[in-house]
């Protein structure tokens, strides 16, 4: 399958679908039903605080983050961009990617929340992440509270990559493999900083087919 388009201009898309939401409640009367209907889809993308945020992906997870899962973006390959119908204050771009190979067919979650070329900025952006989500947690409809936890690890100007690891405090089943990366990364010039939520296989199943 050929790409629709860049992922770069499809997230700007996405973006551009974020802010269309804003004001489609002030629309006029008289719009045309074409325009009413793209303004339904464009609704559906919901900015919601941080916490809440996370809450509703974790939990979207072992539904395959069907219910979070809005436009396709980009397909390529073997996996296909969506926009993310959650988006948490201050992303640059949330992206839900889906794999489709014939081993793999899971999906993880993305959230871009900051590039610049000033490590400073960056790592503080990064240390306050992980402050914010070592709060965050999973509410299940039994109303179960599962926690995220894990070890912080600090980033150095040095280092082209650094990565954080949470996981929800449970032995749950469904969220036995999830994880929340947060990473730091030096990529064309720039620094950024993402809040990756994923399903990883276990290492002994590792090169059993499939993404690890």
């Amino acid at each position: 399958m050929k790409p629709l388009l860049t992922l770069t201009a499809a997230v700007a898309l996405s973006f551009s679908c974020m802010a269309q939401a804003r004001v489609d409640s002030a629309m006029p009367a008289g719009t045309d039903s074409a325009a009413r209907a793209d303004s339904i889809l464009h609704t559906r993308v919901r900015l919601v605080p941080f916490v809440d945020a996370i809450d509703a992906v974790l939990g979207d997870l072992p539904n395959n983050l069907r219910f979070v899962t809005g436009e396709l973006l980009l397909a390529e390959g073997e996996t296909d961009s969506y926009v993310s119908l959650v988006v948490v204050p201050g992303a640059r771009n949330c992206i839900v990617t889906r794999y489709h190979s014939v081993e793999d067919t899971t999906a993880s979650w993305q959230a871009k929340m900051f590039s610049g070329g000033d490590f400073g900025a960056a790592s503080t952006k990064y240390q306050q992440l992980f402050q914010q989500l070592k709060v965050c947690y999973v509410r299940l409809p039994d109303s179960s509270i599962y926690f995220l936890d894990g070890t912080w690890q600090p980033a150095r100007e040095g280092i082209t990559f650094t990565t954080s690891t949470l996981k929800l405090k449970t032995d749950d089943q469904r969220f036995r493999n999830v994880e929340v990366e947060l990473e730091l990364v030096y990529e064309l010039a720039d620094w950024a900083v993402n809040i990756n939520i994923v399903t990883k296989k276990p290492d002994d199943e590792v090169g059993m087919g499939g993404r690890n």
